[in-house]
């Protein structure tokens, strides 16, 4: 059995474990509100919730007793009352229209401490959905530092008298802010008596600091529909939906409640399996006569549209593989347009009598199906069942970890996935990278991250950036490779969910470090090519943030994180998880980790920067040896890691770096940005940033900023921000050139945006020559 799905066991139709719920004692509260108008239909099937002047709650009602509660509330209303600035519609009047929301900040009364995380609103009791089952569709918001989920649950009419059979259950859940978007989704459920529908926004618990930070969970555009208008969607209760058994394949999938052989199959649904009775059914390919070994049955979903660059879906199902004859199952996308088709997912052989979850990271440009193929193995002991195929937002690690095409899933609940630390023959870094929880946390030092990202928890595990016992500068690194891929010419994906957190910052500001995701490539010729794609420096706050970086490489390559701590005494920490590979191109997320060729800051080197001086004077590599006196480091306020200029008695009065060549982009404009000053008790320093084009047979050099160290406080050196427009048109280099026959000019964290931008400051923008010369 594989070790990863044992890990990975969830309820079934939910993908979290659930329990009864501890129901609200205090008493029923009215719901006041005088923007509000409670609407009350008994065939409602759908809510916008109105408009800020006419809100309304359709057939939604906050449960009985509980403290904490669900609004009615809208985008004009959000900054008085809370709740996102806009509702869930692409309307341009999207900031009037109306949604439900649950403050998460919010404190209950004493009495209800015990539950005073949690806010009920129910939909009104419903008949059975039938085998087809029913569609709830909605579009959700989250977030601010108090908010931790939403859930949507069935509960049985008769739920509160206490029969196990009739318990609440979570059929859907989502635990990940949403950034500040709506998202959409759908839940395809199945239930054959009374039953109720519930919205539960879920906040920080009480003792948690950051409850008392605002916070939302919203929720808009509820639908109740019919169970076929899940599409994708399929629990196999009434049919194998709008799923198609192909013609050319050997045979065909089935559909089952309960295997005739106790040596293979499962003995009941999914569904059942986890919550008792028996529900439904569940799909699955009968190996017995007259099969053979390595007979196909393909089973294709309906049409799905193309899921876009940043918005991948995950493909969920439950799988039983049980049986020594076991053969393989496999998930195929194909693109409807191309008319190709590729293998995302497969696992072989028996993984035990129990059903497991199973994820897969969906990503296509094009309209794509699913589908799901069963190949006969060696026996007549050979069945596999799949059950309660669903679609969620955003994308997910392969599960189990041994299924995914390329081998770099992986949720660190398990092992390393194949990912390892720099081997020590070959480190050119000084620290590791730990596999941790927060129970275990790290050489006995407490995590300032007290839950993983993978199950929100305390016993959940994750990478986390160790701290050297030796004495530890500022720039110590760890690297973290994946094994290696082959290269290709399509896109690829990486995303990754990560923490910077810094709780106590200092006078000089931020100072924790770095996270990095770089490419390598071995050329034939033993070269070493890395190519940073993604960056972020220093505290992003305590929570785990989502991460997404573009791969392009046509030669085989490997993947490696960075993680490099800063001049921080603090217990900080630099940790990420739930490492996700899916085909595509993407964008970089979030922004501001954009890398571009010629970005520095001058920790270790001068990066792709190259001293073009012909004199034995140059731009110096800060040090603590040698370096101005006064000045730390811009980016982690270190003793060192930045360049400067000294020319006092120097025989040369000119120094000159020079990029390498930056490609010309779509954009046609960069803003180039930098931090400088002057130090030095001369006035004559000099400093010019100069873009050089030699596209043509003649070198064009323009000056494109141009400061005097005259008029400067240079006996105090201050870190000031610079910023300048440079012409991306056509591929060229920059030059920073310095002059002085006395002093200098200090440089750091130099970086490349997508955009114009003005000179700053105004000053240093250069006089055209008819003005020098006047």
């Amino acid at each position: 059995m594989q070790t990863a799905f044992l890990i990975l066991l969830h309820l079934c139709a939910a993908g979290v474990s659930t329990s009864p719920f501890t129901h609200f004692s205090s008493e029923d509260e009215e719901f006041q509100s005088l923007l509000i108008r409670d609407k009350r239909q008994d065939t409602a099937e759908i809510c916008d919730f109105g408009s800020d002047t006419d809100l309304v709650t359709c057939d939604w009602s906050n449960r009985n007793g509980s403290s904490l509660r669900w609004e009615a509330g809208a985008g004009s209303l959000s900054n008085w009352l809370g709740g996102p600035p806009k509702d869930g519609s692409s309307n341009d009047d999207a900031q009037r229209g109306g949604y439900i929301y649950f403050e998460t900040s919010y404190v209950p009364t004493p009495r209800t401490t015990k539950v005073g995380q949690r806010a009920y609103i129910e939909s009104s009791v419903m008949g059975s959905t039938g085998p087809e089952g029913k569609c709830v569709g909605f579009g959700f918001s989250m977030g601010g530092l108090s908010a931790a989920g939403l859930r949507v649950i069935l509960k049985p009419k008769n739920s509160n008298e206490g029969d196990d059979d009739d318990m609440e259950r979570v059929i859907w859940s989502n635990k990940d802010p949403t950034g500040g978007q709506w998202k959409q989704a759908d839940v395809l459920y199945t239930y054959n008596k009374e039953h109720q529908v519930i919205f539960e926004g879920i906040s920080k618990d009480l003792n948690d600091p950051l409850r008392k930070y605002r916070g939302h969970v919203a929720v808009d555009n509820v639908a109740l529909k019919p169970g076929s208008e899940c599409r994708g969607h399929c629990t196999f209760e009434g049919g194998i939906c709008a799923w198609t058994n192909d013609e050319d394949d050997d045979f065909d999938w089935s559909l089952g409640r309960g295997s005739r052989n106790p040596s293979t199959g499962p003995a009941m649904d999914c569904t059942s399996f986890f919550h008792g009775g028996m529900e439904g059914g569940y799909a699955f390919i009968d190996s017995s006569h007259p099969r053979r070994p390595g007979d196909i049955a393909r089973l294709s979903s309906p049409e799905m549209d193309a899921t876009g660059v940043d918005t991948p879906l995950c493909l969920r199902f439950f799988t039983h593989m049980y049986g020594n004859g076991i053969g393989t199952l496999s998930i195929h996308l194909m693109d409807v347009r191309e008319g190709n088709e590729r293998d995302i997912w497969t696992l072989s052989g028996e993984q035990g009598n129990a059903w497991y979850q199973a994820d897969v990271p969906v990503s296509s440009p094009n309209p794509f199906k699913i589908v799901v193929v069963g190949k006969v193995g060696k026996n007549i002991l050979g069945d596999i069942a799949i059950d309660d195929l669903s679609f969620h937002p955003g994308s997910c690690p392969t599960a189990p970890q041994i299924a995914a095409p390329m081998p770099g899933d992986c949720t660190f609940e398990v092992d390393e996935c194949g990912w390892a630390n720099v081997p020590s023959r070959e480190r050119m870094d000084e620290l590791d990278w730990e596999r941790v929880s927060a129970l275990t946390g790290t050489e006995g030092r407490p995590l300032m991250q007290n839950v993983d990202h993978t199950l929100s928890s305390d016993k959940g595990f994750f990478m986390t950036l160790a701290r050297s016992t030796n004495v530890q500068r500022p720039a110590s690194r760890a690297w973290f490779t994946s094994r290696e891929f082959p290269g290709s010419a399509n896109a690829h994906c990486i995303s990754f969910w990560y923490v910077l957190n810094e709780p106590f910052i200092g006078n000089a500001g931020p100072s924790l470090g770095a996270l990095s995701v770089y490419t390598k490539v071995i050329e034939p010729d033993g070269n070493v090519i890395k190519k940073p794609v993604w960056k972020l420096y220093n505290h992003q706050g305590p929570e785990w943030h989502y991460g997404q970086a573009l791969i392009q490489e046509e030669k085989s390559f490997t993947i490696f994180f960075e993680g490099m701590w800063g001049s921080s005494l603090a217990n900080g920490i630099i940790g990420f998880d739930d490492i996700t590979l899916f085909d595509g191109a993407c964008s970089t997320t979030p922004p501001s980790a954009t890398t571009h060729h010629g970005d520095c800051r001058f920790e270790r080197d001068i990066c792709d920067w190259v001293n073009s001086t012909t004199s034995n004077t140059f731009w110096k590599l800060a040090t603590v040896a040698r370096r101005p006196a006064n000045l730390p480091d811009k980016t982690f306020g270190a003793p060192e890691g930045y360049i400067y200029f000294d020319l006092f008695n120097s025989g040369s009065s000119v120094v000159r770096l020079t990029s390498r060549f930056i490609a010309a982009t779509d954009d046609r404009q960069l803003c180039f940005t930098f931090w400088y000053t002057a130090f030095g008790s001369g006035e004559t320093a000099e400093l010019h940033v100069v873009r050089v084009d030699n596209t043509t047979s003649e070198e064009e050099t323009r000056k494109l900023w141009s400061l005097e160290a005259r008029n400067m406080d240079t006996s105090r050196p201050t870190w000031r921000p610079a910023q300048v427009a440079v012409d991306s048109g056509t591929d060229f280099r920059l030059v920073l050139e310095g002059r002085a026959t006395n002093g200098g000019f200090a440089i750091d964290d130099i970086s490349f945006s997508t955009g114009a931008c003005s000179t700053r400051p105004e000053k240093a923008t250069p006089k055209e020559p008819e003005e020098e010369d006047g």
